[in-house]
């Protein structure tokens, strides 16, 4: 498996942190790698920076989503996009795992993984800044899950996840488009197709440079609770 990426990242009104995020990806990773960047709305108030971006670098792809709207058909969006084989999705406000980057897909490589995900909460990991009913909400989420289906992640949860194209491409996912929590549905079933999975540790400061937030607890709540108890049943 050759060392290349293409990083997809899902955009909402991401004007401030979407050039630094670009910028910091093409300085800090040096091998071969593309970015997708991925949106839903003529109106959001990145698309003229993201313009810029596609001029300034040869490497970076525009796409309009027109699937439906919400993260999950972005990145579905993005994949469809993708010319090489290994995919990175994250979010363009996660601006400290860059610098793991390499050295997460140097582990992805050479333990011939299938899917990657990045965890906030085992050792080396940290979630700083957010909201704080969404950082606790997540934090027991995790924990409890794990606690009940002993599956080998302790941050489910967490959008930044690292696989082959082909594996995302094999999933179902059927989660509703609230925020990202298809990233916990697709860890559940990752796991239930017993592909070679594992996680890797990651620094995460999240709306370090602003952005909209699409955080709403209850919405949220429903939809990351239906997946809870639908992965307590179906992991045996």
């Amino acid at each position: 498996m050759k060392k290349e990426l293409s990083i997809i990242l899902p955009i909402f009104n991401e004007r401030d942190s979407l050039p630094i995020m670009v910028r910091l990806l093409n300085s800090s990773i040096k091998f071969p790698k593309e970015i997708i960047i991925v949106y839903d709305s003529e109106q959001d108030n990145a698309i003229n920076v993201a313009q810029s971006l596609v001029k300034e670098f040869d490497n970076i792809k525009l796409v309009h989503n027109k699937i439906e709207k919400g993260v999950r058909h972005a990145v579905e969006a993005g994949v469809q996009n993708a010319k090489y084989e290994i995919i990175l999705i994250t979010a363009v406000d996660e601006i400290f795992p860059i610098v793991a980057v390499d050295k997460m897909i140097s582990h992805f490589i050479q333990n011939d993984l299938d899917f990657v995900s990045g965890t906030r909460y085992a050792k080396g990991g940290i979630r700083l800044g957010g909201s704080l009913i969404g950082s606790i909400f997540s934090r027991v989420a995790n924990k409890s899950f794990k606690f009940f289906t002993k599956i080998p992640l302790s941050d489910c949860t967490t959008g930044i996840k690292m696989m082959k194209k082909n594996i995302w491409q094999s999933i179902k996912l059927e989660s509703k488009p609230i925020g990202w929590a298809f990233s916990f549905e697709l860890s559940i079933k990752v796991y239930l197709k017993k592909y070679k999975i594992d996680e890797f540790p990651l620094k995460s400061v999240d709306r370090l440079f602003g952005g909209s937030s699409t955080f709403k607890f209850g919405p949220w709540l429903i939809e990351y609770l239906r997946w809870f108890i639908w992965g307590i049943k179906n992991i045996k």
